[in-house]
């Protein structure tokens, strides 16, 4: 019997989703915001990647960090890339960052044992990079390498005598946490990436893996769920069966008993997750397992819809609480220094201090 023929539902899941990122709440609200407006420049906007590790001096990769302004990530490895004549594999970088930055990042390159260093670092002074280190180790940095990234951030023009109510809203903010919601750059300009990450899903699409792409619409529901999450009233506290993460370990565990849990989240010893969708993501159980699977099933998707694309899924963390968060006056607005761990925005943070969509 022939193949019944299933209806693409790929434009009205891209509309739905367009529509609900389009309008993500803020956790500091009623406070009113400083305005202002971020990267105005690339050095109003200084990240700086911090690795788990430091290179050993032995191997066939070359740790190279770069300081860098006005090129993404991708572009940046592609550049190295051909200057040394490498495969695109032979390229490695715990994660993307920003193009309107100035950036101090990290690359891998295999280049093997033998390679010179002092042949490797000529090369590499051709590109419009400055090389701050470079030396030999073990393994290729693979995405999500990376302990966490320091920024420096300007927040020029803001409203007048906008300190106190920056330093407000920080106030606020170490109550509440931030929402971990996924930054709009990795959406895409005009939101492309959306579109594109969606048609991946089409039925009986010849499947092209593209982690990136598929990423983007786990990142999609991800921020509809927290969204939604706020939106009913569920951001500050648990809900059975959610899927929480202690914050000294790591280690996870489902929520079973709620009075026995919900004190250890106050006092900030756990967080809940969200579902990063995958043919292996563990769910939640209970009440919060049905909302996550409510989410999926509003998009007609399933885990196993994931499974042709190679995207096993995870759990992300809900509520972001940044390190070290300073906040001064500079001669051009507002200064913002803090520490932020690897997948977490800077840009859903400064959002909730200037009010920007």
């Amino acid at each position: 019997m022939p193949t019944e023929k299933q209806p693409d539902k790929t434009d009205d899941r891209v509309k739905a989703a367009i529509d609900a990122l389009t309008a993500l709440p803020f956790v500091s609200d009623p406070l009113p915001g400083i305005g202002g407006t971020i990267k105005a420049t690339p050095e109003h906007f200084v990240v700086e990647e911090i690795l788990p590790y430091t290179a050993c001096g032995q191997g066939e990769h070359i740790y190279v960090t770069f300081r860098r302004s006005g090129w993404n990530t991708a572009d940046a490895a592609r550049a190295i890339q051909q200057r040394l004549k490498l495969a695109p594999t032979d390229v490695g970088y715990g994660g993307r960052k920003d193009k309107t930055a100035v950036v101090e990042q990290t690359f891998s390159l295999r280049c093997g044992e033998s390679r010179p260093l002092a042949e490797i670092e000529r090369a590499l002074a051709e590109l419009p990079f400055e090389i701050l280190a470079i030396d030999r180790h073990r393994n290729k940095i693979k995405t999500g390498h990376v302990a966490a990234n320091r920024f420096t951030i300007v927040v020029s023009q803001p409203e007048p005598n906008a300190l106190p109510g920056a330093q407000a809203i920080a106030e606020r903010l170490a109550k509440t946490g931030i929402p971990n919601f996924y930054g709009p750059q990795r959406f895409g300009h005009g939101w492309q990436n959306v579109k594109r990450g969606f048609a991946l899903f089409r039925p009986l699409k010849k499947v092209r893996k593209n982690p990136f792409m598929v990423s983007v619409v786990q990142s999609t529901l991800f921020n509809i769920w927290l969204k939604q999450r706020m939106e009913t009233g569920g951001y500050g506290q648990l809900l059975k069966g959610d899927i929480v993460k202690k914050t000294d370990t790591g280690g996870m565990f489902t929520v079973e008993d709620l009075a026995m849990d919900a004190p250890r989240f106050e006092n900030g010893e756990i967080v809940y997750t969200g579902p990063i969708y995958g043919f292996k993501m563990k769910p939640a159980a209970d009440a919060a397992g049905e909302i996550e699977a409510s989410l999926l099933a509003q998009f007609g998707l399933c885990a196993e819809d994931f499974r042709p694309l190679r995207s096993p899924g995870s759990r992300r963390p809900a509520i972001l609480r940044p390190d070290e968060l300073e906040i001064g006056e500079s001669s051009e607005g507002l200064r913002f220094t803090f520490t932020l761990p690897s997948g977490a925005y800077a840009t859903m943070v400064l959002r909730e201090f200037t009010r920007s969509t």
